[in-house]
């Protein structure tokens, strides 16, 4: 049932003004006096009662002038910016100090805006990291390619060793692939990992290789396992920018009290 009440009557700026010199401030009530003292006026009179009280925000006892709205934009810095709206004459009362620092503080905030904005934007493509997995990927698969070749038979690649050997060799590429392309970081960082391991295993094998050739440590110079290696590092995720701290609203002081 529909409440035949009327809606309550919107508050004044003077009622709104003393909120800010209450304990417990939240950044909605600061951002409902920020809205209503933008609102436009018209007539001189009206102007200079405006402006008269957009200078009594900025003078507030305490913390009052600094307390914040869910944009971070200070009581302080929002009252400048509206009296420089109302234009001549009435733009020249600004302080210089606050107009100063409310260009700083907007500053600071347009800066946390692309901050913000960058890290809800995709990253762009690790092509690097794409071209050198797909390399490596190719140099896993040679030795295998190559022993079908010299048995004269492609059939020896679909036994159930060779499959599980073709597995291992495409699995950990193909998911770092597929994350990078769908921006699935969980996927492509799973994918890099089993490239990591990839490297380490094809590092054993050329170590083992080495010890058994004539060749000794030049056969670590075989790319595969530094290529992998390398991959590994060009295609996984890049560390997300950490999120600006959210500015938290100051508590008013209580202004002293005169004898």
């Amino acid at each position: 049932m529909e409440s035949l009440a009327p809606p309550p009557a919107p508050r004044s700026l003077t009622e709104l003004r003393a909120d800010m010199c209450s304990p417990g401030v939240i950044p909605s009530e600061v951002d409902t006096l920020i809205r209503e003292m933008a609102r436009p006026v018209e007539g001189e009179a009206a102007l200079r009662e405006r402006a008269d009280f957009l200078l009594s925000l900025m003078t507030l006892p305490g913390a009052a002038s600094q307390q914040t709205g869910s944009d971070g934009i200070t009581v302080c810095t929002a009252a400048v910016e509206a009296l420089l709206e109302l234009g001549y004459p009435h733009a020249l009362e600004v302080p210089p100090n606050l107009l100063e620092r409310a260009r700083e503080e907007r500053g600071e905030q347009r800066r946390r805006q692309k901050k913000r904005q960058k890290q809800q934007q995709p990253g762009a493509l690790p092509v690097a990291g794409i071209v050198v997995t797909l390399f490596g990927t190719a140099l896993q698969l040679l030795p295998h390619l190559l022993s079908a070749l010299l048995a004269n038979s492609m059939l020896s690649v679909w036994g159930v060793a060779p499959t599980l050997l073709l597995l291992g060799i495409c699995l950990p590429p193909a998911m770092a692939l597929l994350g990078a392309l769908m921006r699935h970081r969980t996927l492509q960082g799973l994918g890099a990992v089993g490239m990591v391991l990839q490297g380490l295993v094809w590092l054993l094998i050329t170590l083992f290789m080495s010890s058994r050739s004539s060749l000794g440590l030049w056969f670590l110079a075989w790319p595969t396992w530094y290529v992998m290696l390398g991959a590994a590092q060009l295609i996984r995720p890049s560390k997300r920018p950490e999120a600006p701290p959210a500015a938290a609203p100051t508590e008013p002081q209580a202004p002293e009290a005169t004898t």
